[in-house]
């Protein structure tokens, strides 16, 4: 039934491109807006999602639902039946496009926004393009991801550099905001130029108290000149698609994230946004194909790339304003508790996510006992529940509700889990 509603929601955005096709002068339209999206099932059919499975791995990549769909395909027969004509003709505007749509959805001005490939394009933009002298000091976690350390590394060894790296708290069983908070602070030092931070811990399910960390670092950069300021660069891809704060309300100064999870914009796009008053400390390192003025052109990266799935974010963007930020916070909160609480009674699974909302996002992160994490995504597969690892040295068994999630799926997801015992 998904497939059938979906395929005709489909065709008739394809419907649409073709005949937009047809005029030379205006490719892409203004977002349809979808009645049905405040109804959850809707939503569901919106994409192509095989019905069979339990899809609970969408933070390794994103299905797209129909207007993202419809938006690539638009872009690629556009590109097939006249390249030159559709890319001279058409890219200023769908790049403008892009860039307001994610303004819009994020809370901030589309001249700070940068468009990217990945969050690890944007990490090692900010990180590389930081302005930073050998006397000074960029502080990291440990539980930061892969991208950012080796971006550190890398910046340290061309710049002279150090990078410290810190444990952001004691355990996971006890962990706090304010623990996180003070320990972040407390490793600040005298020389600290950058501090980094992950939103949500892909390891763990962690979520961090970004805005908490902000205000903090407001205080210690008090008595700072600007070249010794503290500057604040976070990771937010597993948060971005899931939280609904404004980037301007996290405060920090640089945020990266990739587009193809939860925010199910296609595979290949991403974005870095920065705070006015701070972006002169991060210059370009890739040349711009990109025209029009401000910080965002300049550091968005030229180069001639997947066009039609650079384009389609915009369709991405606005099918979540359609949604709405606050709703789908609320629904994937909500279908991530049940999986914690339920999971946190059974006697054979030690979580390892926080149950609190402040604490947790869409992420949950578990072991059961006398399985490797492995074998438990592999049982759990042969039910047709979708799972996945977690792809460190120490790894868990992890589980990532989205939008197209219902509560029946979470019940079913946990009465397997429980069988496992």
């Amino acid at each position: 039934m998904a497939w059938t509603r979906r395929n005709f929601l489909l065709t008739a955005g394809l419907g649409t491109a073709a005949g937009t096709l047809a005029q030379s002068n205006a490719v892409s339209q203004p977002t349809a807006q979808h009645k049905n999206l405040n109804n959850w099932r809707e939503v569901r059919a919106h994409f192509n999602l095989d019905p069979k499975y339990i899809h609970m791995a969408g933070l390794l990549l994103a299905s797209h639902p129909a207007p993202v769909q419809s938006a690539i395909d638009q872009h690629r027969d556009g590109l097939d039946q006249n390249p030159t004509h559709y890319l001279y003709d058409h890219r200023q505007d769908l790049v403008a496009e892009v860039r307001n749509n994610a303004a819009d959805y994020l809370g901030v001005q589309s001249n700070d926004l940068a468009l990217t490939d990945s969050t690890t394009m944007g990490t090692a933009l900010v990180i590389n393009g930081l302005s930073i002298r050998p006397d000074q000091e960029m502080l990291t976690t440990t539980y930061d991801y892969y991208s950012t350390h080796t971006s550190l590394k890398y910046k340290a060894s061309r710049t002279g550099a150090t990078v410290k790296e810190i444990p952001l708290y004691r355990d996971i069983q006890t962990v706090s905001e304010d623990e996180m908070v003070e320990t972040l602070v407390k490793g600040i030092g005298p020389k600290t130029r950058l501090v980094t931070a992950t939103w949500v811990h892909s390891s763990t399910g962690l979520k961090v108290p970004i805005a908490k960390m902000s205000e903090q670092l407001k205080q210690v950069n008090q008595n700072r000149s600007e070249e010794d300021q503290v500057l604040f660069f976070v990771d937010g891809v597993h948060g971005l698609g899931v939280e609904d704060d404004a980037l301007t309300d996290l405060g920090c100064d640089f945020f990266v994230a990739g587009t193809h999870k939860w925010m199910f914009a296609p595979r290949g796009s991403g974005f870095i946004w920065g705070k006015p008053e701070t972006q002169n400390a991060v210059t370009p390192t890739i040349p711009t194909f990109t025209g029009g003025a401000g910080w965002g052109s300049w550091m968005t990266p030229g180069g001639f790339k997947s066009f039609e799935h650079q384009w389609a974010m915009a369709q991405a963007f606005g099918f979540h304003q359609q949604m709405g930020k606050k709703r789908v916070t609320q629904r994937l909160h909500s279908l991530s508790r049940q999986l914690k609480i339920g999971l946190s009674k059974m006697k054979h699974v030690k979580l390892y996510t926080p149950i609190d909302d402040n604490l947790s996002a869409a992420i949950i992160c578990f072991d059961v006992e006398g399985l490797m994490p492995k074998a438990v995504v592999a049982k759990l597969r042969t039910h047709n529940i979708i799972a996945s690892t977690t792809p460190y040295d120490v790894s868990y068994a992890r589980l990532t509700p989205g939008v197209y999630n219902t509560p029946d799926e979470i019940d079913r997801v946990l009465k397997h889990i429980r069988d496992l015992a």
